[in-house]
């Protein structure tokens, strides 16, 4: 008697809600760049009290400087909005942001805001949203005893950390996602997503990262943006007639 074939059985996995968090990493000669331009920005006290930033921020730090939009648009800049292009073509390539904002509907990236956040002993940053659509966080510097406060943290440790909170807690769902972050990390994810920075404690340490805002802007005589999956529809329903 012939043995009976053994049926396989085959399933697919859709995640069609919640937000993304994509994680990047900078070459060290756009860390450089940033770190300079944040030490220049900082260090000069006319400019730092002309764009100072924390009256229109969450942040309990020290210092938040606001790039000058001017140097946004030279030519020095260019490698960092080049990176952080790659990174929303990447993001908006996603499911499920592919599905509400299709990368071909999409013809400028406009950086709202930039700003630099210099972070000591003590300071951290409760939890906020952003304006914007896209939001992101470049690391400049984080302190080497971040490791070793770590691991003598108990049960939870959070020193340091950033964390993004999404939803509520919920069986086989998650609802939180932290990241020890290293110098050259990249964070992107939308502007609405609820996030803070836990404080750390050894002294004369910094904790540098470059924080942004960002919109996109539909191409003329596109579908409006967010509205991709119903371009799609009516294509599919127009090659059916």
């Amino acid at each position: 008697m012939a043995k009976k074939k053994e049926e396989v059985l085959q399933f697919q996995a859709i995640r069609p809600f919640g937000p993304t968090i994509l994680r990047g990493k900078m070459p060290d000669s756009l860390v450089k760049l940033l770190d300079d331009k944040a030490s220049e920005m900082m260090n000069d006290e006319k400019y730092s009290k002309e764009f100072d930033h924390a009256p229109h921020l969450a942040g309990n730090v020290k210092q938040e400087t606001r790039f000058d939009p001017e140097w946004l648009g030279s030519s020095e800049a260019q490698p960092m909005i080049n990176l952080i292009g790659e990174m929303v073509k990447n993001y908006i390539s996603i499911p499920p942001a592919s599905e509400t904002i299709s990368p071909e509907f999409v013809g400028q990236m406009v950086i709202q805001s930039m700003w630099a956040v210099s972070q000591w002993a003590g300071d951290f940053n409760p939890f906020h949203i952003h304006e914007g659509q896209l939001s992101g966080v470049f690391y400049l510097r984080v302190p080497k005893s971040l490791p070793e406060e770590y691991a003598r943290e108990d049960h939870y440790p959070t020193v340091g950390d950033i964390c993004w909170f999404n939803g509520q807690a919920a069986t086989f769902s998650g609802h939180k996602h932290q990241e020890s972050p290293k110098v050259g990390d990249i964070f992107l994810f939308p502007h609405w997503l609820a996030h803070g920075v836990y404080p750390f404690r050894t002294k004369n340490e910094e904790r540098r990262s470059v924080s942004f805002n960002l919109e996109l802007v539909k191409k003329e005589n596109a579908p409006s943006v967010g509205n991709s999956e119903t371009a799609k529809r009516k294509e599919f329903y127009n090659k059916k007639k």
